[in-house]
């Protein structure tokens, strides 16, 4: 402190503490960056992560593929996702990383080709193949159905799957004729053919609840292609997933032969079937489209899309006896964070703790948010996240939507860059709230509550009586697949028949419903301790059990998919909620049921004898306890090609661009996002796998505009995997010969770029499987054990830093596809490849680091590029801390002596051989000062890595001296 400052009044010491040792803050790590496929996590987007274990919790862990299954329900475990390996690689040796993760999407302007996700074709005309729904009908409610009877009070149908055919594939049902007395169990167990047996034939099951009978028909129309037993028993051997194809992959040809299948069976409803069909008698397939095709069933052609809950409703204030759920208040709703399905297979909301005001002074009360668990029980809740006392008061710091927050982004494909929304920062990892209007300019009313919710949309519900069906606005019913008796296979799909009839000549009365989710009844369900600990609304267990429903996976997907230009929108001609859920609903205790046990009845608000109608709402949530439910996410989707094992293939990309190839506009639009160095830091780019030139090509550039990156690129001609074709392996494999010419005949000439070849076998530690993977994820391994052992100005190859069998990759690497004669190693190298050679006593290892510059200088080395971009970034932290100081001796000083502590360092470190930093008269001249400019020159000496040894072994005779 200088003396001025010191107080001097009358004789004595005076002492002050001056800390010189404080350290000067360390700048952050930089990493790679690595795009491509992982099991979960934010989409389309760069992730930082410090650690491997930090990475798999958000993205899971690698998938070395070859695992099929039930590929429709539980997701694409078939092809290997290498840009996790390559993450795995570089994490296990050094950090950060960034990632992103690649889902489908398509651009504003796509055309019809270029659009996401994919498409069964459409119309169910004969042979035509699409969607067909499976429908299950339950028994009369009263009298007896026999030959020749008539209607006893209503069937109802409720949709129990969804089968998807290929063309000239047909799923129709066989077995007992409805017109077959039910009363003759031989009879109606008969495989009826020809006129008794297609789609649309209602069919009988022989007994009740008991296994149908599926016939698959081939192109040429023969009867016994396939005949399949099956029924809804889920611990059945003929339980309907059991049974079918649930296996998109295999009806496309590119890339599946000999077990092609002809179909595939998507979405089943194993808890609506439950809950809504009664007891099963009959069962019909229907064409699933709209009567009038102009929406398809089987049209899943647009990008990907964030789930979300329906809109959380308000108590109702007024007369019950004028209760409207439909128009109570609309509150809030939850979206998820990023694109995907992932949040709605993972996660559900519940709204617990619900408060009115206690005081006059705050009318609005309070309520908890909580993400919890979709697999958990009610007896056991799993919170992922809590929100407490959250309030719709938008002046509060308890506001729902500051507790949670509210931003999100949305891509700009003309700016190509992402906009920002939202006033909230968000504190959830896994959603945002988007409030009301009225709710957020604080003109609803204040006693407002979350006390129900909106389920999510579904096609309309709808009943008919008479010989007729009418077709108009029912969305499942095409005009070529109508419900009908007695009629055979052509008839049918040439649409000359256009009635239901039960049995001959009689009229019919059926409701036909879609699936809804299951709501809580009673609160002593789940066989609870208490029931005020019950959580109402949608229930994710299996009817009468606590063990988790799988179909809710169905039940959450789109469930309406249209035309690609207006995906899922919502129609009131073909689309209602599937259900209005609130506490308003719930009754009090009926006679000889449980002490303190409720009941939810819909519709009893209206009735005025539920809870709330008799004594308030108030009386409900603060004296009942009634005051929590649940609800699920919905919509989300990934907007990929399931019938591709790899939905980026190499092959899928041929001739591709933004408009009209969705898998080349989304992994384009992935490079966008990261061009710009001020949204994301990183020092190194790859995607491995793909080989795309156009792709690959577009990486480099977006490295050489930033300045600051090397690209990692794949070639073509290399090791081509399973998941591109239907090729032999023989005729898959590398050829150095053809991936020297056609790599020369690019004109690649860049130092921000870099290759390896050829494949390598690499071990999944966590599988224990072996798999073949791209060479730049041992690539990008070897420069992370580099940068570990060394400096990131080492070359990363050779037998030290480079050596694959002694674990530079950081992953196993057991073997190379193609090992590499010397003349192909020569070969490689001259092209500016870098071989991956196999040495018998060695082992594997990176055998060269040469950028992709073909004009000799020293940047044609890889560890000259990295030191460059490494000095550059670094350099420019220390310029930024000079702008805006006083363009004058002093401040060149000070930048010069800093920037020479930090090249001295490097220096030191074997990075240069010698240095010079100009600022001076020289370079920031009176001129530029008055620009306010400065200028200033850094002169590097990098040093080279020793790539050839020439050694001379010289015989001589006995008595030479070698002094000589």
């Amino acid at each position: 402190m200088p003396v001025e400052n010191f107080k001097f009044v009358s004789p004595g010491i005076f002492i002050n503490e001056i800390d010189n040792s404080q350290l000067p803050a360390v700048a952050e790590r930089i990493g790679p960056l690595v795009i491509g496929r992982a099991e979960r996590g934010p989409a389309l987007r760069p992730v930082q992560v410090e650690s491997f274990s930090e990475f798999v919790e958000i993205f899971g862990n690698p998938i070395p593929g070859g695992r099929g299954g039930d590929i429709w329900r539980d997701g694409n475990y078939t092809a290997p996702t290498y840009a996790v390996y390559a993450a795995q690689a570089w994490l296990r040796n050094n950090t950060p990383l960034t990632f992103v993760r690649l889902l489908g999407d398509q651009h504003l302007n796509a055309s019809s080709a270029g659009y996401a996700g994919w498409k069964q074709n459409e119309v169910h005309a004969s042979n035509a193949g699409g969607a067909y729904g499976l429908w299950v009908f339950d028994r009369y409610t009263t009298g007896d159905q026999s030959a020749g009877g008539g209607v006893v009070g209503q069937m109802t149908a409720s949709l129990a799957a969804v089968f998807y055919t290929d063309t000239g594939t047909h799923v129709m049902l066989s077995g007992g004729h409805s017109a077959v007395d039910r009363a003759d169990p031989a009879a109606a167990a008969q495989d009826w053919v020809g006129a008794a047996t297609g789609q649309g034939v209602l069919r009988g099951s022989g007994s009740t609840n008991s296994d149908w009978i599926m016939l698959v028909k081939g192109t040429n129309g023969d009867v016994g292609e396939e005949r399949i037993n099956f029924n809804f028993t889920r611990t059945s051997d003929n339980y309907i997933r059991k049974v079918f194809n649930t296996n998109p992959t295999l009806l496309n040809t590119t890339i599946t032969s000999g077990n092609k299948r002809g179909y595939w069976l998507g979405e089943t409803y194993d808890s609506h079937v439950d809950n809504n069909a009664g007891v099963i008698s009959y069962a019909a397939v229907l064409g699933h489209s709209s009567h009038d095709l102009s929406k398809q069933g089987s049209d899943w052609n647009f990008g990907t899309k964030r789930g979300e809950t329906g809109y959380f409703i308000a108590q109702d204030l007024g007369s019950a006896t004028n209760y409207k759920a439909e128009h109570v208040q609309q509150l809030f709703k939850l979206v998820s964070l990023d694109a995907g399905e992932q949040l709605q297979k993972l996660a559900k909301v519940s709204i617990v703790d619900i408060k009115p005001s206690t005081n006059d002074f705050d009318p609005y009360g309070t309520f908890t948010v909580a993400i919890r668990l979709l697999k958990d029980s009610d007896k056991a809740p799993v919170y992922l996240e809590k929100f407490s006392n959250c309030s719709l008061n938008p002046n509060s710091s308890n506001y729902v939507a500051r507790k949670i927050g509210d931003m999100f982004s949305d891509w700009d494909d003309i700016e190509k860059r992402y906009k920002h929304y939202g006033a909230y920062p968000n504190a959830s990892k896994f959603v945002r709230v988007a409030v009301n209007d009225q709710v957020a300019e604080g003109v609803a009313d204040p006693r407002y509550l979350p006390v129900g919710v909106i389920g999510p949309k579904r096609f309309r519900t709808y009943s008919f009586s008479g010989s007729a069906v009418n077709r108009d606005n029912k969305f499942f019913v095409s005009s070529d697949a109508d419900i009908i008796s007695g009629a055979s296979a052509t008839a049918l799909l040439t649409g000359s028949q256009h009635q239901f009839h039960h049995v001959s000549g009689a009229s019919s009365n059926i409701k036909f419903q879609h699936p809804a989710l299951s709501l809580r009844v009673l609160s002593t369900d789940d066989d609870l301790s208490n029931p005020q600990l019950a959580f109402w609304g949608v229930r994710t267990n299996r009817s009468g059990s606590t063990r988790f429903d799988e179909s809710i996976a169905d039940m959450v997907r789109i469930g309406f998919p249209g035309t690609s230009a207006t995906p899922a929108a919502v129609d009131s001609t073909y689309l209602e909620d599937s259900f209005i859920f609130t506490l308003d609903d719930v009754i009090r205790p009926a006679s000889g049921s449980a002490s303190g046990s409720y009941q939810y009845v819909s519709g009893s608000r209206k009735g005025n004898y539920s809870l709330s109608a008799q004594s308030g709402s108030s009386y409900l949530l603060d004296n009942a306890k009634v005051n929590r439910f649940t609800t699920v996410f919905a919509g989300g989707f990934d907007g990929l090609d399931i019938k591709e094992r790899e939905p980026f293939r190499n092959t899928k990309f041929t001739n591709g661009t933004e408009l009209n190839n969705y898998a080349f506009y989304s992994v384009k639009r992935a490079i966008d996002a990261v061009a710009d160095p001020e949204v994301v830091e990183f020092n190194l780019a790859t995607i491995p796998g793909v080989t795309n030139t156009s792709l690959t090509e577009q990486l480099i550039k977006m490295c050489e505009d930033r300045a600051d990156a090397l690209a990692i690129i794949d070639l073509e001609e290399d090791y081509v995997a399973d998941t591109e074709g239907t090729s032999a392996e023989t005729s898959r494999m590398p050829d150095a010969e053809k991936a020297v010419t056609s790599f020369r005949s690019r004109g690649i000439n860049s130092s921000y770029g870099c290759a390896y070849f050829p494949w390598v076998q690499i071990r999944d530690t966590l599988a224990n499987q072996l798999l073949w993977a791209p060479p730049s994820i041992v690539a990008l391994g070897t420069m992370a054990f580099s940068e570990r052992q060394e400096e990131l100005w080492f070359a990363p190859a050779g037998f030290t830093r480079g050596g694959l069998s002694e674990g530079a990759a950081g992953i196993p690497v057991t073997n190379v596809r193609l090992q590499l004669t010397s003349r192909e190693r020569d070969r490689l190298y001259s092209a500016n490849i870098n071989p991956i050679a196999s040495f018998p006593a060695e082992g594997l290892v990176v055998f060269g680091q040469k950028t992709l510059q073909v004009t000799p200088s020293a940047l044609d080395r890889i560890n000259v590029r990295r030191l460059l971009i490494h000095l550059k970034k670094e350099v420019s932290r220390i310029a930024a801390t000079t702008l805006f100081e006083q363009n004058v001796q002093a401040t060149w000083n000070r930048f010069s002596g800093q920037v020479e502590v930090f090249l001295n360092d490097v220096k030191a470190g074997l990075g240069l051989t010698d240095f010079k930093v100009v600022l001076d008269e020289s370079t920031t001249t009176p001129e530029l000062i008055d620009r306010n400019i400065l200028y200033a020159k850094v002169f590097l000496k990098p040093a080279r890595a020793i790539e050839f040894i020439a050694l001379d072994f010289v015989i001589t005779d006995t008595g030479a001296s070698f002094a000589d």
